[in-house]
């Protein structure tokens, strides 16, 4: 069952969710099981069995209550994780604004570009296939991941506030629609 449309964007295909094989399953389902990845992503590692897990996000999938995907690099080796969530309003209203998430399961990988291409893709899809198009795609990331606030600042997303905590401070950033259609229609 196709659950969306692939996406590409220079060397990452976005690959929906519901049509992952066994094999990109057990992969995702590691990365969730990360302990260093699930830090960067302010949440503890899963510890349901991975059927549960499986049928978590199929189930979310389905209700419209997450867009996800599979990272595939340009070889179609699925590297990450990207997804919106977070929908407003909630389904069944028509959404207008989501939150991204990405992940590059990799360590070896991180910093080679394929976050922001990652990104790039999925604004794609929010904003030009997604039916009726999001109008604003939001996030929060730690103050200090510097190297995740260049790429999201690269991909048009600007720093709309922080919030502080005991110990460490978020920054909060989107892109509307209108800015993203007008960055793509002024580099090509």
């Amino acid at each position: 069952m196709t659950s969306a449309a692939y996406v590409h964007y220079g060397r990452v295909t976005l690959k929906p969710v519901l049509d992952f094989t066994p094999a990109e399953w057990r992969t995702v389902y590691r990365f969730f099981r990360d302990r260093e990845l699930a830090e960067w992503n302010d949440a503890k590692p899963i510890r349901l069995p991975e059927f549960l897990f499986r049928k978590i996000m199929k189930d979310e999938e389905k209700t419209g209550e997450r867009a996800g995907f599979g990272v595939l690099d340009e070889h179609g080796k699925l590297i990450g994780n990207a997804e919106l969530y977070d929908f407003r309003p909630s389904p069944p209203l028509r959404a207008t604004v989501a939150t991204l998430g990405v992940m590059i399961g990799f360590p070896a990988l991180w910093g080679q570009g394929y976050g922001r291409e990652t990104v790039e893709a999925l604004l794609n899809w929010a904003f030009t296939v997604q039916e009726p198009p999001l109008q604003r795609v939001r996030l929060t990331t730690f103050g200090h991941n510097r190297r995740a606030q260049r790429a999201f600042a690269a991909c048009g997303f600007q720093e709309i506030g922080r919030t502080e905590h005991l110990n460490r401070s978020d920054v909060h950033m989107e892109v509307t629609r209108s800015d993203w259609l007008g960055r793509q229609s002024s580099s090509s």
